[in-house]
């Protein structure tokens, strides 16, 4: 036994300083790399040798972990915290375990001893086990009926908040249906008021200006077209003035011709100078005029209407004898 930790010693001994060569080689290298930047071949072989000794140390340190293992497996009642030392040779800490004198007997009865206590120590933990098991399962049955119940008075609490919100929603359904009934019904009422009442002013309007009319020659019914057809267009009427020269009907602007008709005879016609393309555009009759009338074109005059269709035609003669 004492001739193998011997040997065990010696290896311990040669692995610790091999390692504490390589670490001197380590830091020479690593120091060197440092000093011989300049040369890539010496930093490059700094560099190899460093990481060989690191794989040194590595293994160095390796084989003193696996010979320490090895002594306190092999020496009896060691403590490697108290009794081992690197300090100390294997051989000096033998020794001190020698002197304490430690029996075969009292190291079957420390066994024992701790066997019994392991017993123990599982019977207790498997009561304490079984202890806590039937808590757990206490406390999930609860957890369970407690769960249950809410689950239960959620579920007729959203089932009341559903038949309430329904209700809401079916009332205010039928007041909002009913509103907008009597909205409508409303409307309608008020809009067939408002057109009779509309169609009843029209209608006075109408005969207003239909007794207006038949009171009114011809020529003067035209003159008041014309000066309303300017009002519309924002045109002072103040200096219009109208009057029959032979078989023509002649409206003046501040004694200048505005506009000349022909409302006597076979042939009734106003007299403009529009093209004959320009009078067929408008929808209107276009005729000839004669070369002492001194225009370009007759419009065929059959009503009152074609005075509106000429609208921007007497608004323009208008605007040229203003400027």
């Amino acid at each position: 036994m004492l001739s193998e930790v011997d040997k065990w010693s010696q290896k311990y001994t040669w692995f610790r300083k091999m390692t504490v060569c390589f670490l001197v080689i380590l830091i020479s290298s690593v120091i060197g790399f440092f000093l011989t930047l300049s040369s890539a071949f010496i930093s490059t072989a700094c560099l190899i040798i460093s990481f060989l000794s690191v794989l040194g140390i590595r293994i160095g340190l390796g084989k003193m972990d696996e010979f320490k293992s090895l002594y306190v497996n092999t020496v009896p009642m060691i403590n490697p915290e108290k009794d081992f030392k690197e300090g100390r040779s294997l051989a000096e800490n033998e020794e001190l375990m020698l002197s304490k004198d430690v029996s075969v007997a009292e190291v079957e009865a420390a066994l024992e001893a701790l066997v019994e206590e392991g017993q123990q120590l599982t019977q207790i933990e498997e009561i304490v086990v079984i202890n806590e098991s039937s808590q757990i399962e206490d406390v999930e049955v609860t957890e369970l009926e407690e769960i249950q119940e809410e689950t239960e008075a959620t579920e007729l609490e959203e089932t009341q908040e559903e038949t309430e919100a329904t209700k809401l929603e079916e009332t205010q359904e039928e007041t909002e249906a009913t509103e907008v009934e009597e909205t409508q019904e409303e409307t309608e009422v008020t809009e067939v008021e408002e057109t009779q009442e509309e169609t009843e002013a029209e209608k006075l309007d109408d005969v207003q200006e239909e007794s207006a009319q038949q009171t009114l020659s011809l020529e003067e019914q035209v003159f008041e077209t014309i000066k309303m057809i300017l009002r519309m267009n924002h045109c002072e009427v103040e200096n219009l003035s109208f009057k029959t020269v032979g078989k023509y009907l002649t409206i003046y602007l501040k004694s200048r011709v505005m506009i000349r008709l022909k409302l006597t005879g076979r042939k009734h016609y106003v007299l403009t100078y529009l093209s004959q393309a320009e009078v067929e555009a408008l929808g209107l009759v276009f005729d000839t005029p004669a070369k002492s009338e001194a225009y370009t074109s007759r419009v065929q005059f059959t009503s009152i209407a074609v005075l509106a269709q000429l609208e921007a035609q007497i608004v323009e003669l208008y605007n040229r004898l203003v400027k």
